[in-house]
Formats: structure tokens, C-alpha cells, sequence
């Protein structure tokens, strides 16, 4: 079995998509610390202002810096999805041709997930967004939440250690990071456990965006507005695998 794991964040790029593909299973790393300014509540668009791209987002309620994702609580009193659905009318003026179908979609699911929500953690609507994200795509996701597995691991567990001691946990064969986090892994523990160590390089591969120069790196939303879900995940396979 290949595990993956993984912070859950808002409507991820290709590569976080990437990773998913290429595992059996997926834990959702949601007791790790909610970081401000990162991927957690927001990701990146096109703008059809003087920048070329910009964030859209999930407000958040005030929380203490050390609290952790799970823990983190939506902000409903803001008409949230209506805003984040208006600042999408970039890809309706540049003819995207699947903008129509990506904004129901978008809609249905939205509504949804803060219809669902019984405690309005971010880390339930994060996890429903994948599971929609996922299937629109016809992408398998086996996954699993990492707070509600009850895993009995060590106390004193470094960032580099998570990864190990849950594969050993799950007796998992592989475990596949994405490159940001070589460096936080020890190869020779992992092959002493007997798991092989895969870093996942993704391939970003360029696509029309109606618009001279490409930008790399936007949410899937970016990728389905100009590709069908099918060519989407075509552009989700283009990864290479290296073993550590």
C-alpha cells in the first residue's frame, strides 16, 4: 500500500491532486498547526486586474496561533460563498470555456459542505471539498481523517517522524512526499522500517488560460475552467516518482 499525507487545504493546486493519484491511501493531517498566509482557507485565482492572479478564500474566526487545523472555525456571518463565486467572473470575461459548468459545480458543493457542517471546523469543509473535487474529476480517494484513526504513536514525534511511525502504523509498503519536504526525512529509518521513501516531483504542464503567459501553480479551479475534468486529470498523472 502507498500512503500519502497531507495538511487538507482549499481547492489545492495539480500537484496536491498529483500526490493523491499517485497513493493508495490518505491520511488528512489535520491536527497539524493551522499557519496563517498559507494554503489552508485560500488559494490562488486569475485576475482580470492589473495582477494576474489573486486569493479567494474561507474566512476564519480569531484562533491562537498554536491551534490546529481541526480546531480552526469558519466564519459563516460573511456571505462567503456568494464572494468567492463573484470573484470568479475573471474567467467569464476571458471565455473560459468551462466557467458555466465549474460555477455550478462550485455552487452545489459550497452550499453543501456549510449546509453539512454540524461544528463549522474548516477541516470538515476542506475534506468534503476534496471528496467533491476528487470525484468531479473520477479520481479514487481512500482517505482517511488523521484525528479520528486513534493511533497509538510516540510522544516526542519530530516533523520528519509523522510520516514514518503512521506508515509503520498502517503497514504501509511506500510512503510519497511532495519535494518541499525531503529534507524533513530520514531514508535510512524509513528503510530500516522496511517502507520505501518517494518524493513525487509534479509536472506542471502548461494549458490555455487565455492569456499570452502562463501561470503555473493555481488552484484546481484554475485547471478545470480551461480543461474538461477529463483533461484535468490527464494533467494530475504528469508526475515522476523518485525513490529515496
Amino acid at each position: 500500500m502507498r500512503l500519502g499525507m497531507m495538511q487538507p487545504y482549499f481547492f489545492p493546486y495539480i500537484g496536491y491532486f498529483s500526490l493523491i493519484h499517485a497513493t493508495d491511501q490518505w491520511v488528512v493531517f489535520d491536527t497539524a498547526q493551522y499557519m496563517r498566509r498559507a494554503w489552508v482557507n485560500r488559494n490562488r485565482v486569475l485576475c482580470c486586474g492589473t495582477e494576474p492572479w489573486k486569493y479567494v478564500r474561507v474566512p476564519i474566526q480569531n484562533a491562537a496561533r498554536n491551534t490546529s487545523i481541526r480546531d480552526i472555525r469558519i466564519d459563516n456571518d460573511q456571505l462567503w460563498v456568494n464572494d468567492l463565486i463573484a470573484q470568479l467572473d475573471a474567467y467569464r470575461l476571458a471565455r473560459a470555456p468551462n466557467y458555466q459548468a465549474v460555477v455550478d459545480w462550485l455552487w452545489s458543493t459550497l452550499s453543501e459542505a456549510v449546509r453539512m457542517s454540524e461544528t463549522g471546523r474548516i477541516s470538515e469543509l476542506l475534506v468534503h471539498l476534496l471528496e467533491s473535487t476528487c470525484y468531479y474529476i473520477d479520481l479514487p480517494f481512500r482517505h482517511q481523517v488523521f484525528s479520528q484513526m486513534q493511533l497509538s504513536l510516540p510522544e516526542e514525534t519530530g516533523p520528519g517522524e509523522w510520516a514514518l511511525q503512521v506508515a509503520k502504523s498502517l503497514n504501509a509498503a511506500a510512503y510519497i512526499n511532495p519535494p518541499g519536504g525531503r529534507d524533513l526525512f530520514d531514508p535510512q529509518a524509513f528503510a530500516d522500517a522496511g517502507i520505501q521513501l518517494k518524493i513525487l516531483e509534479p509536472n506542471l504542464l502548461e494549458y490555455s488560460q487565455g492569456r499570452p503567459d502562463f501561470i503555473a501553480g493555481l488552484s484546481i479551479i484554475d485547471a478545470l475552467m480551461w480543461n474538461s475534468p477529463h483533461q484535468t486529470r490527464l494533467l494530475i498523472e504528469q508526475y515522476s516518482l523518485d525513490t529515496i
